[in-house]
């Protein structure tokens, strides 16, 4: 398996998107996204993904090259229309818009149709916070070409995975915050699972048949993934599902028409806080600093090391693979060198 730099990601996906005809410009923000979802150990949402990208510019269910635009502006509240472009061309260029906002009214709220799949969202409530902002984001999928997971006590695809992610300003290498699917694992696990040849950690999905497995090769066979809790208590995970088409697909997508067939449609939502107008930054890096200490030092169970506060994971994660850069499964690589010899690409 190869190990990629941070930097070859981003450059090696930047290239296959030119190649397939996206702007140089929208190449790079997907390419840096893609990058540092595997930096952070989200391969999920990582290179792994790119080919998903490149099919669908070729499927015609995205505009390479189209630049997202608001369409409305009222006080500190947006409405942004993606114009089929890339979700984390979309997205960033969205969250941008909320930090503007917020610094003028201290709270802003953007809403986001017609964007393509927004990879790891965890990284817009990092943006925000890297500018002092507290955020919270959700996303909904809507429509047959997105639904994976079944209602509670369903046996047949309903929702997408929904995810929401909530962040704090922290420290200077990372924030505090929650980056969840609303299902009992993201879509892109499975693949990295699928792709690696290994079970599922416990019977995160259910067959065609609508029994409960650990194999994910039964979601691609026409099953399902859980909501978050499984078949025990699975109620919580499909209502923050449902929650979240409707704040962020709902809301995002507003008067949009129906996806072209085949397509999915995405909104989102993101509301950004300037949290200096709530208090002052240093008091509230002291508060943090006690809250992770009081977890911290918390008495561990049996089989644990040691707790984390929300995101650490993540930083230490892009701390090591910075330093040591990141593997890439032969399945995944052969996709990647396959696309570079379509386009011709060293």
């Amino acid at each position: 398996m190869p190990r990629l730099t941070r930097q070859e990601i981003t450059d090696t996906s930047t290239r296959i998107l030119v190649a397939a005809g996206a702007s140089e410009s929208n190449a790079r923000v997907v390419g840096d996204h893609l990058a540092d979802a595997n930096m952070t150990g989200h391969d999920s949402h990582g290179l792994i993904r790119l080919p998903q990208y490149v099919g669908d510019i070729k499927g015609g269910h995205r505009q390479p090259r189209a630049e997202p635009a608001v369409v409305s502006e009222s006080g500190s509240l947006l409405r942004i229309d993606g114009r089929h472009s890339f979700g984390q061309v979309v997205a960033r260029f969205s969250t941008d818009r909320a930090i503007e906002r917020a610094r003028v009214h201290g709270l802003s709220l953007a809403t986001m149709s017609s964007l393509g799949h927004v990879g790891r969202i965890g990284s817009y409530v990092e943006q925000a916070a890297a500018q002092g902002m507290a955020a919270i984001m959700f996303t909904g999928l809507l429509g047959e070409a997105s639904n994976i997971v079944p209602p509670y006590g369903g046996a047949a695809r309903r929702f997408s995975t929904n995810p929401i992610s909530i962040g704090f300003p922290y420290q200077e290498d990372g924030a505090v915050f929650l980056d969840m699917a609303t299902s009992i694992g993201a879509e892109g696990k499975l693949r990295v699972y699928r792709a690696r040849g290994h079970d599922l950690p416990d019977e995160w999905v259910i067959d065609a048949g609508g029994n409960p497995s650990r194999d994910p090769n039964d979601f691609y066979d026409g099953g399902a993934v859980l909501p978050l809790g499984g078949t025990q208590v699975g109620h919580k995970g499909y209502g923050l599902a449902f929650m979240a088409a409707v704040l962020g697909g709902l809301l995002g997508e507003y008067d949009k028409p129906d996806p072209p067939e085949g397509a999915f449609s995405s909104g989102s939502t993101i509301i950004v806080v300037d949290v200096s107008r709530l208090a002052p930054p240093e008091g509230m890096q002291e508060r943090m600093n006690w809250l992770i200490g009081y977890a911290k030092d918390t008495p561990l169970m049996r089989g644990f090391e040691e707790i984390l506060y929300p995101g650490e994971k993540e930083a230490v994660t892009r701390r090591v693979r910075e330093r040591e850069g990141v593997e890439i499964e032969a399945a995944t690589w052969g996709q990647i060198t396959g696309l570079l010899e379509e386009y011709g690409l060293e």
